[in-house]
C-alpha cells in the first residue's frame, strides 16, 4: 500500500510538471497576444490611428485579466513543483484559480464580436492584417526554440480551449493523490468549482458535450475526411470535407501564415436531414459545365514541361530562388487541374431545402462517400443546431483530426515520397463472376493522375448476364500514378432515371476495388 501511495505521488510530479509546460505555453500565447496591445494604444490617441479605442478594448477583452491570473498561478506553483516533496501541498492554489474562472465567462461572451472586431479590422487596416497574421509566441524558457507566428484569430481561441480542458488536470492529479492526503480535499474542491463553472457556461461552450458531442451525449468522431471541389455561387472552390458520426461539415482550410493552417467553417447538414436527390429531382439543380478536354490536356503538357525543367534544376544544382519559382508555378497550374478537371456531381440535399453540389472526378471516391453517409444513417441520429462558438470549437477540431493533410497535387508531394509511375499500364480486363441475378454489366478504371483519380477506359456492356466475359485490352496512360481502380457497374436503361446532364452517372455500382501500380 505504501508502495502504491509514493508511486501515485511521483506520478502526480509528473502529471504537474506536463501541466506546468502547457501552462507556461498558454501564458506565453497569452503574451503574445498581449504585445501589440499597448502600441496600438498608443496610436489610438493619434491624428492617425490603427484602431479606435473602442476597437481595442473589444478584441483585446479581459486578456489582460486572463494572463496575470494565469500568471500569478504559474509562480507560485512552479517553485512547489521544482523543490518537489512528496508532502508538499498545492491544492489551495488550484482552489485559487478555480475561483478565478469567472472571468473566463466574461472572456467567452465577448469572444464573437472580439473575433468579428479583429476580422473587420484587419480588411480595413493593412497595418493591423500584418500585425494580427503574425504574432509571435516564444518557446519554453530553458529550450532553443525560435519563436513561432501565429495568428491573432488562432491565439484568441486559446482562452476558450484552455478552460474547457481545465478540469483534466484536476481529475489526473485526484487520481494520483492519496485519500488523506491533505491535498485531496482542497483539489476535490477546485474540481467541483471548476465544474460548476464549466456547466454554467456549458450551453456556451463546452466543447465536450457540444461540439464534439452529439446531442444523445456520444462522442462526435471523425470517419472520414478529404478535399473535394464544391460548385458555389457559379463558382468552383476547393473544400476539406468532414464526415462526423453525425453531421458532414464543410470547411475551407485558410491562407496563414507560419505552420498553423485554420479552418473556415463553411456550412453543415445534420446526417439526421442529409439526402442525396435522385436524377430525376436534381433538373432543378445547377448545370454542371465541364472544363475543355482540350484545355485540360494544354495544361498536363505545361506542368510536364515544368516537371522537366524542375529536374534539370535539380540535376545542376541551380539556384533555390529559381526552384522556389518553378515550384510554385507547378503548384498553381496543378491546383488550376484540380479545381476544373472534376465534373462528376455529387449533389447534397438537407431537408430544410438547402442543396449543395460538390465535382468529383472520380466515380469510385463518389460511391465511398455515399456509403460512408448511408452507413451512418442506418442509427437512429438526431437532428441539432450548432451554435456559432460550437461551429468555431468544431471546426478548430478539424485542424488535429484531419487525416488528409495536403492537397492533392503532386507538388505537395515530399522529395522521399515515391514519385508514382509515368509511361503506359497495358490491362486487360477479362471476366467476373459471384452476381446473384443477370444484369447488364460494364467496368471502368481508374487511376490516379497528377495527384488526383480520373476514369481512364470503360469496356462495353456484357448484357444480361451473371458471369460476363469482356476480355478487352486497354493502354492506360499513367501520369504519377500509384493505384488502379476498378469499378463493376450495372447499366441502366430506364428512361425515367437517365438525365439530361451527361456527367451524370445513373448506373449502379456493383463491385470496386484497387491494386497498387508496380513496377
Amino acid at each position: 500500500g505504501e508502495h502504491d501511495a509514493s508511486k501515485g505521488l511521483d506520478m502526480r510530479k509528473l502529471v504537474l510538471r506536463d501541466f506546468l509546460a502547457s501552462e507556461e505555453m498558454y501564458i506565453n500565447q497569452l503574451e503574445a497576444l498581449l504585445l501589440p496591445m499597448k502600441p496600438l494604444k498608443a496610436t489610438a490617441t493619434t491624428s492617425q490611428p490603427v484602431l479606435t479605442i473602442q476597437q481595442i478594448e473589444t478584441i483585446f477583452y479581459k486578456i489582460q485579466d486572463i494572463y496575470e491570473i494565469h500568471k500569478e498561478f504559474y509562480d507560485s506553483l512552479c517553485p512547489k513543483v521544482q523543490n518537489w516533496d512528496s508532502s508538499v501541498i498545492l491544492g489551495h492554489l488550484f482552489q485559487k484559480l478555480a475561483s478565478q474562472l469567472g472571468v473566463y465567462k466574461a472572456f467567452v461572451d465577448n469572444y464573437k464580436i472580439a473575433l468579428e472586431t479583429a476580422e473587420k479590422c484587419s480588411q480595413s487596416n493593412n497595418q493591423f492584417q500584418k500585425i494580427s497574421e503574425e504574432l509571435k509566441v516564444k518557446g519554453p524558457k530553458d529550450s532553443k526554440e525560435s519563436p513561432t507566428s501565429v495568428t491573432m484569430e488562432a491565439l484568441l481561441y486559446k482562452p476558450i480551449n484552455h478552460v474547457t480542458r481545465s478540469t483534466s488536470v484536476l481529475h489526473d492529479l485526484l487520481k494520483h493523490t492519496p485519500s488523506d492526503h491533505p491535498d485531496y480535499p482542497l483539489l476535490q474542491d477546485a474540481l467541483r468549482i471548476s465544474q460548476n463553472f464549466l456547466s454554467s457556461i456549458n450551453e456556451d461552450i463546452d466543447p465536450r458535450r457540444t461540439a464534439v458531442t452529439t446531442p444523445k451525449g456520444e462522442t462526435r468522431q471523425l470517419v472520414k475526411d478529404g478535399f473535394l471541389v464544391e460548385l458555389a455561387e457559379g463558382s468552383r472552390k476547393l473544400r476539406h470535407v468532414f464526415l462526423f458520426t453525425d453531421m458532414l461539415l464543410c470547411a475551407k482550410l485558410k491562407k496563414t501564415a507560419g505552420k498553423h493552417q485554420q479552418y473556415d467553417y463553411k456550412w453543415y447538414v445534420p446526417l439526421a436531414e442529409l439526402v442525396f436527390p435522385s436524377p430525376e429531382e436534381s433538373d432543378s439543380c445547377p448545370h454542371v459545365h465541364a472544363m475543355p478536354d482540350h484545355d485540360l490536356e494544354d495544361m498536363k503538357i505545361k506542368i510536364s514541361s515544368i516537371k522537366s525543367e524542375v529536374q534539370k534544376e535539380k540535376a545542376n544544382k541551380g539556384q533555390s530562388r529559381a526552384m522556389e519559382r518553378l515550384k510554385k508555378k507547378m503548384f498553381d497550374n496543378e491546383f488550376w487541374l484540380l479545381l476544373n478537371s472534376p465534373s462528376i456531381p455529387f449533389r447534397i440535399h438537407s431537408r430544410n431545402g438547402k442543396s449543395y453540389l460538390f465535382l468529383l472526378s472520380s466515380d469510385y471516391e463518389r460511391s465511398e462517400w455515399r456509403e460512408a453517409i448511408q452507413k451512418l444513417q442506418k442509427k437512429d441520429l438526431q437532428t441539432f443546431v450548432l451554435s456559432s462558438v460550437e461551429l468555431q470549437v468544431l471546426t478548430g477540431s478539424c485542424f488535429k483530426l484531419r487525416t488528409v493533410h495536403n492537397i492533392p497535387v503532386t507538388s505537395n508531394k515530399d522529395d522521399d515520397e515515391s514519385p508514382g509511375m509515368y509511361g503506359f499500364l497495358h490491362v486487360i480486363v477479362h471476366s467476373a463472376k459471384g452476381f446473384k441475378q443477370s444484369a447488364n454489366l460494364y467496368c471502368t478504371l481508374e487511376v490516379d493522375s497528377f495527384g488526383y483519380f480520373v476514369s481512364k477506359a470503360k469496356t462495353r456492356v456484357f448484357r444480361d448476364t451473371t458471369e460476363p466475359q469482356w476480355n478487352e485490352e486497354f493502354e492506360i496512360e499513367l501520369e504519377g500514378s500509384q493505384s488502379l481502380r476498378i469499378l463493376c457497374y450495372e447499366k441502366c436503361y430506364d428512361k425515367s432515371k437517365l438525365n439530361k446532364d451527361n456527367n451524370e452517372i445513373v448506373d449502379k455500382i456493383v463491385g470496386k476495388g484497387q491494386v497498387q501500380v508496380r513496377q
